[in-house]
């Protein structure tokens, strides 16, 4: 497995979602180390029922997860869908081979280059003096575990002020400067006025970046 040719995976995430439910046992991989990483192509709809039969063939596997609200039966709800759709991650130790991949139920096939090879993931090469890189699927994982794919929740838009409330600019340019709120704005954003130079500036900045004076204090 170490001749075969390295290949990029580039794929636009949640470019399909559809009703199913969560997925049995979605526990993620311990580790992405010691395994050759490959692409498994499922049949439509069938990641959740593909990764149960490679697991049961003894294979490891990662198929990361986005979470949207979806719409159904005037209801709304919270559903779990494949980040990829009809795609599976699949790790092969050194002693392994696909043999034990035919036949499971779901699967396509695999992800090929260009000589019809199976394009595994490249895995980082170590540098000397250096600190190993993660793997790009543990960098995938972080990403999923942070909640990055998760849509349901509700973002951060910070503290709410009120029209002439006086604060403090925490970060940039004009980190400690004090300013005057003009108004709130969508997506978590303040409208405030600086004195910059003797000249009354308005700018707009993410409420995260402003502190009460009482709290900075």
């Amino acid at each position: 497995m170490s001749n075969l040719p390295r290949f990029a995976l580039s794929a636009s995430p949640g470019q399909a979602h559809y009703f199913t439910a969560p997925i049995l046992n979605h526990e993620p991989p311990e580790t992405f180390e010691g395994f050759t990483w490959f692409v498994v192509v499922c049949n439509p709809k069938c990641e959740r029922r593909a990764q149960l039969g490679l697991r049961r063939a003894g294979y490891q596997t990662y198929l990361p997860q986005t979470k949207r609200w979806v719409v159904h039966a005037r209801k709304k709800e919270e559903r779990e869908s494949p980040l990829f759709p009809r795609y599976i991650f699949i790790g092969l130790r050194s002693d392994q081979d696909f043999f034990k991949m035919r036949g499971v139920d779901g699967v396509e096939g695999l992800v090929r280059d260009g000589y019809g090879i199976p394009a595994r993931i490249p895995a980082p090469e170590p540098r000397e003096g250096e600190e190993t890189r993660p793997h790009p699927l543990a960098r995938l994982l972080e990403r999923e575990l942070a909640g990055e794919f998760d849509f349901t929740r509700l973002p951060d838009v910070g503290p709410q002020y009120e029209p002439g409330e006086v604060v403090r600019l925490t970060v940039g340019a004009f980190a400690d400067l004090q300013a005057q709120v003009v108004s709130m704005l969508s997506k978590g954003r303040v409208e405030v006025v600086l004195d910059i130079m003797g000249r009354a500036s308005k700018v707009k900045i993410k409420a995260t970046e402003l502190q009460r004076l009482e709290a900075a204090e």
